[in-house]
């Protein structure tokens, strides 16, 4: 349980450095590269434990397993990790954008009853509509720029619900670190192959001041933190494990302070409160 507990901590760590890392190398990298870069990293340390469980679980994957594994992976990569990369670019503080995602769970909700055909219940409806007044609360109105951010924020959030419902829905043969590891890759690869094809600079504005950013974001936030994700959820539980996506957006606010140096608004505690109300009774009521 010890264990458990720490991989928990591990994991919410370095997913709070997520989008105040991102910020820093916002600016001096195309966010189609930033994206391309961590998930190739992420999802080829990932693959060895994917075909590891493969193996271990004597599980055959044929050519519609992998043609769903890839579509999930474009949704996941090339949709809803690039739409935050944009949303953390345009964004005032990297600590909101991070709150706001925290939100998927609630969208989740509303693309399962639609999808899966789950019911909505009232404690639901009570949950959308925190997740709503934490997200309005959050825009500044007088800003273009941070409407934007907001409405990209909130994109990134739904289509990574939807990713998330469509997994439940495709890939019943098999979940976790496999269906992680082959979406993160081969998603990876997928825009690689549009980024070419698009002659969309991959590589210009990489240089030896930071490049270690993106390694980190690929080694640490990606490939280490979902294997860490996965690993809690071996010593504890899913419901234990899913306390990660609570702590991260306790700690972005602080995180952006030390590492961006920006400072809170009151406006970030009172939408945090407001998104992890909703979440939480989204997440752990549905559980029970």
């Amino acid at each position: 349980m010890i264990k458990g507990l720490l991989y928990i901590l591990l994991t919410a760590t370095v997913f709070t450095t997520l989008e105040p890392v991102s910020k820093l190398i916002a600016t001096q990298i195309n966010p189609f590269a930033i994206t391309f870069i961590r998930f190739f990293i992420g999802g080829a340390m990932l693959l060895p434990f994917s075909i590891l469980q493969i193996r271990k679980k004597n599980i055959h994957l044929d050519k519609k397993d992998f043609l769903s594994i890839s579509l999930l992976g474009v949704l996941c990569i090339c949709v809803s990790m690039v739409l935050l990369q944009f949303a953390v670019l345009k964004a005032d503080s990297p600590a909101l954008i991070a709150i706001i995602f925290s939100s998927n769970s609630v969208f989740t909700i509303l693309l399962s009853a639609v999808i899966l055909k789950d019911k909505l219940t009232a404690v639901k409806g009570v949950a959308i509509g925190l997740c709503i007044a934490g997200v309005l609360v959050c825009t500044d109105f007088s800003s273009g720029s941070n409407i934007f951010s907001v409405v990209l924020a909130v994109l990134s959030s739904i289509t990574f619900s939807l990713y998330t419902v469509l997994s439940k829905k495709f890939m019943t043969k098999v979940s976790g670190i496999i269906q992680t590891g082959f979406s993160f890759f081969i998603g990876s690869v997928i825009l690689l192959a549009a980024l070419l094809v698009t002659g969309i600079d991959f590589i210009g504005g990489v240089n030896s001041e930071n490049i270690m950013h993106l390694v980190y974001l690929g080694v640490a936030v990606t490939g280490i933190g979902y294997w860490s994700y996965f690993k809690a959820m071996e010593k504890t539980s899913a419901m234990a494990a899913s306390l990660v996506f609570f702590i991260k957006p306790i700690m972005t606010p602080f995180a952006a302070f030390f590492i961006n140096g920006i400072t809170p608004q009151g406006k970030v505690f009172v939408a945090l409160v407001l998104v992890l109300a909703g979440s939480s009774l989204a997440t752990f009521k549905a559980k029970t």
